[in-house]
């Protein structure tokens, strides 16, 4: 199953749910969360839609970036990592999101030549000059994505681990970051990457019918994981007293309407059980509507612990993007979804929104082992910038909120 796809939409439910109302309901089930009506949400939504007058947070650039890891062209003979980094800069991005370790990081290797061992500590990448010179670039917000550092990203659950090679690498990362960039006003947030898919291992297509006690193993070692990175995040922060630099933790889930059936989710079985700085959507699952979308953000404001750092409950949009170049796609409606779902985002005052991504990594024929510099053509369009250097749909629309950011789009982008 590719990284976007969505299981099947069975009506069998597994498990103690917490929540299972329809959308637009008022009031959810006894200890579920009370959510926005329907009629409510479509005005508010209506109301901030930038194409509608909405007018654009001052602060827009310091809420928005992009993803930079495993596009399938670039533009320059730099490093790679630092091709993205820069180029995001110049389209005015605040927020730029990174993989900080996967293997042998695959996703950076155009005129890379990284010379140190890619499966050593995380600590020692971010002191790559590679890293090192893309961290410098003046992002207000950089993104780290960290998949499991005990097993692999798909089979980390079968242990009974206490993770404690998670909690020390985070605490050695959050360490070197506040030491390295105490004195800049940057916030780094470390995250996984889309937790349902590993709350799911091996069982995606049969998810629902999973054994309850599978379910519930799984949610105690998902949230001892969440646990331990929290814990060597905030033991750095202690160490380091007042700075200026912010190192945050954060876990990602990217099935959260599948909650409303009654199917279990890291956001109902996991997130409860323990308190971290922030929770990020990767929020396709929520894209199809602006109730979906505004919902699913309260839900998961409902069933989050926060932890001291942030002072509340922090949700924020991790990844969001629309394919532009598959069949029955137009511009028109590609700007659609942007211009709803950033009214949402808007509305809700979230903190940040990450869009998917900078340079399309997504071959039609499937084939992503093959790294080879790829034709627009051969690519379903996840992209900011295109192949042939320019904006795709998507890119020159959020491209206009960013130039307006503080006012409202001229009368003629409406």
């Amino acid at each position: 199953m590719k990284r976007r796809e969505f299981i099947r939409n069975t009506g069998a439910a597994l498990g103690a749910a917490a929540f299972t109302p329809p959308f637009g309901a008022s009031a959810a089930t006894e200890n579920g969360p009370v959510l926005t009506p329907t009629a409510e949400i479509e005005k508010r939504v209506l109301a901030a839609r930038p194409s509608r007058g909405g007018r654009i947070p001052a602060d827009f650039a310091k809420r928005f970036g992009a993803t930079h890891y495993d596009g399938r062209y670039h533009f320059t003979d730099k490093p790679y990592l630092i091709e993205g980094a820069e180029k995001m800069h110049e389209l005015g991005m605040g927020v730029a999101k990174f993989w900080l370790h996967e293997d042998d990081l695959p996703g950076y290797r155009y005129n890379s030549d990284w010379g140190i061992p890619l499966d050593g500590p995380m600590v020692d990448i971010l002191k790559h000059p590679y890293f090192r010179e893309a961290l410098a670039v003046p992002f207000s917000t950089i993104f780290l994505e960290v998949f499991p550092l005990t097993g692999s990203k798909t089979t980390f659950f079968d242990t009974d681990s206490d993770y404690k090679n998670e909690e020390e690498q985070f605490h050695e990362v959050a360490a070197y970051l506040l030491e390295t960039y105490g004195e800049r006003d940057v916030t780094f947030i470390i995250q996984n990457w889309e937790g349902d898919w590993a709350f799911r291992h091996n069982d995606r297509d049969t998810w629902e019918q999973t054994p309850a006690d599978v379910v519930e193993r799984r949610a105690v070692l998902f949230a001892r994981f969440l646990a331990a990175r929290q814990r060597g995040v905030e033991r750095a922060r202690k160490e380091a007293g007042p700075v200026k630099c912010r190192v945050l933790h954060c876990a990602e889930v990217n099935r959260v309407i599948d909650a409303t059936r009654g199917i279990p989710t890291v956001m109902t079985h996991v997130l409860p059980r323990v308190a971290v700085d922030l929770v990020s959507w990767s929020c396709y699952d929520g894209l199809d509507s602006p109730v979906k979308l505004w919902q699913g953000i309260e839900m998961l404001r409902h069933y989050m612990l926060p932890s001291p750092a942030l002072g509340g409950k922090q949700v924020f949009i991790g990844e969001i993007g629309e394919p532009e170049n598959i069949p029955n796609k137009n511009e028109k409606g590609v700007v659609d979804l942007w211009d709803r779902s950033m009214a949402v985002c808007l509305a809700l005052d979230i903190p940040w929104i990450v869009h998917w991504e900078l340079f399309c990594n997504e071959p039609n024929d499937g084939t992503k082992p093959d790294r080879r510099v790829r034709k627009m053509e051969e690519l379903k369009g996840f992209w900011y910038v295109r192949p042939d250097a320019s904006l795709g749909w998507g890119g020159r629309y959020l491209g206009s909120l960013l130039k307006h950011a503080g006012n409202t789009l001229p009368e003629d982008q409406r």
